[in-house]
């Protein structure tokens, strides 16, 4: 594993996952092609409360969901799936944009699931 440390986060990575720290210091940013029925992770620590804001960009065709666990994480469904959720699409591509209330200082595990063809994924992750 790979990890990266930010001034408020430290983001682990799956060994053959893409991950970049941005120049922020609040920001991180996932990038991968995952296969058909796969999944990516993105996992980072905040040490204080912390609102997140979510851009997920996708290939239209089949559905890519976004979850989030940890312990003091919201239960239930995804937060973003591109079949309910109310997201962009233009030219093939889909365009979620989410922000969600402040969650307790902790772990956060952001996981992208994809079901349809394999597809470029993008996830930028802000608090």
């Amino acid at each position: 594993m790979r990890h990266l440390l930010l001034l408020a986060a430290v983001v682990a990575c799956a060994t053959a996952v893409t991950a970049q720290a941005a120049t922020g210091p609040r920001k991180v940013f996932y990038e991968e092609t995952l296969p058909t029925a796969a999944s990516g992770r993105v996992a980072l620590t905040v040490r204080a409360p912390a609102a997140f804001r979510i851009v997920l960009r996708t290939a239209t065709p089949g559905r890519t969901r976004l979850f989030l666990t940890g312990a003091t994480a919201p239960r239930g469904g995804a937060l973003i799936d591109t079949r309910t959720y109310a997201c962009a699409r233009k030219a093939g591509s889909s365009f979620c944009e989410g922000r969600f209330e402040a969650l307790p200082k902790g772990t956060y595990t952001f996981r992208i699931r994809r079901d349809g063809p394999a597809a470029h994924v993008q996830l930028t992750v802000r608090w």
